[in-house]
């Protein structure tokens, strides 16, 4: 990424600054339909948006250049989202530790999504790797920031975590709710581990999947309820960590094997080319440290600006007591601790050392949220609190509707075929969260 591509794409920038201070002005929308409940987010706003005016200002104000600059520019703006979303280790370090076996055991329950979409999407809707992206788990933001750094959104899996994203905002509570009623009725589930497995690390599904516990074991609902809210809280202090190194590989290795090998590597080696992420060359790995450290920072420090001004936009509309110098630190700690991140990374490449670099600011978030451990957990983790997740969400959407504006045929073409595995995933992480605690709950014998 060149220095003077970052000036050549100013209105590029502002045209999402624009697009994210309008979807977070309009708000989050509920809808009630009786049993049908979902809400739209600023970030579906944003995504609608983006593809919507790189659709209209196409070869005018938006060309084919700057769509694969904002396919770019998405894994950049993710790198804030994982720093945030790994700093939730911390305050909530002591649920951790207290935690029982059922409880931490079954959060491995959510990689059952793999084994139930992949193969359904391969041999039944014969789907390229889209089916990576929505079957590596139930995609919510810490896949969308995954998924935007290992291949970039505007890729095959882009498309299917961004399908399944917006299915789930869409249609994973009133999903969960179904799900957990039909699975109420089945003897050998204790409802202890349906509660455990209600946690999911979204809130709004959470709700969706205990409440129907709760009202067929009206008895035991205060514990039903911490079963639940323990579990929400360890879905998302590991979640990241759970879905890169577990359910990505995993999630390629049964693709291959569903595929067969020859046309897993044919897929692969056509779509190199494409891919519109930032690779670790060994021309970048040899330039001056400082000449490659400043060609992101110029790029962190603009993203940076455009979620500043979705917080504060935030803030204001929810009535939040947040001054802008509030989520101006906030956001100061996130981008010293991405600029670190990014530091360490370019060290360890001169090593031979190439992980991705929203390992080491997910590592570092974690450990500076952590009390007792960070020697500045407390501001830190104060700064935090006037930071939220949704409008970290909001540019990452916009990028990625500039971005995927030129694969809308393509995406349409696949958009059932997403839903049915939206679901299946969702089916899948409910299902292997509720049986491994069912079984550690039997093993321990308290049910």
């Amino acid at each position: 990424m060149k220095n003077k591509n970052i000036l050549t794409d100013m209105r590029l920038h502002f045209i999402i600054l624009l697009v994210v201070i309008a979807a977070e002005a309009i708000g989050i929308i509920p809808f009630d339909f009786g049993i049908v409940k979902f809400k739209l987010l600023p970030m579906i706003y944003a995504l609608i948006i983006g593809i919507i005016v790189a659709r209209t200002l196409s070869s005018s104000s938006i060309s084919e250049r700057d769509m694969a600059r904002a396919g770019e520019y998405v894994s950049i703006s993710c790198l804030f989202l994982i720093a945030y979303m790994a700093t939730a280790i911390g305050p909530n370090i002591s649920t951790v530790i207290k935690a029982g076996p059922a409880l931490i055991l079954q959060e491995f329950g959510n990689l059952g999504t793999i084994f139930i979409s992949i193969p359904i999407a391969v041999f039944v809707f014969k789907m390229d790797r889209t089916a990576i992206g929505s079957g590596f788990s139930i995609s919510r933001e810490e896949g969308l920031g995954i998924v935007a750094n290992l291949y970039g959104l505007d890729s095959p899996e882009g498309r299917g975590v961004m399908g399944s994203y917006i299915t789930g905002t869409l249609l994973g509570t009133i999903a969960f709710s179904i799900i957990s009623s039909i699975f109420i009725n089945i003897s050998w589930f204790s409802p202890e581990s349906l509660a455990m497995a209600a946690g999911t690390g979204s809130a709004s599904m959470m709700s969706g999947a205990i409440a129907p516990i709760i009202e067929a074991f009206p008895d035991k609902e205060q514990a039903l309820m911490g079963y639940g809210a323990t579990s929400q809280v360890l879905s998302a202090v590991d979640t990241v960590y759970v879905a890169f190194f577990l359910g990505i590989p995993i999630a390629e290795w049964l693709y291959k094997l569903c595929k067969g090998k020859e046309k897993y590597e044919a897929e692969k080696a056509a779509l190199a080319p494409t891919r519109h992420i930032e690779k670790k060359d060994d021309k970048e790995v040899n330039e001056g440290f400082a000449k490659t450290l400043s060609k992101y920072l110029g790029v962190l420090c603009i993203t940076a600006v455009i979620s500043i001004a979705g917080l504060y936009v935030s803030s204001i509309r929810m009535g939040s007591d947040s001054t802008m110098s509030d989520v101006l630190v906030g956001m100061l700690w996130l981008f010293g601790i991405t600029v670190i991140g990014l530091i360490l990374d370019l060290l360890l490449q001169k090593v031979h050392i190439n992980l991705p670099t929203i390992l080491y600011i997910a590592f570092l978030a974690s450990f500076a949220s952590i009390p007792g451990l960070s020697p500045v957990a407390g501001p830190f983790n104060e700064a935090m609190t006037h930071l939220d997740l949704l409008p970290l969400c909001t540019p990452i959407l916009a990028y990625a509707g500039i971005s995927s504006a030129k694969e809308l045929d393509s995406f349409k073409k696949q958009g059932l075929k997403i839903v049915v595995i939206t679901i299946c995933a969702l089916l899948g992480t409910y299902i292997g969260s509720a049986v491994i605690a069912n079984i550690i709950l039997k093993i321990m014998g308290t049910v």
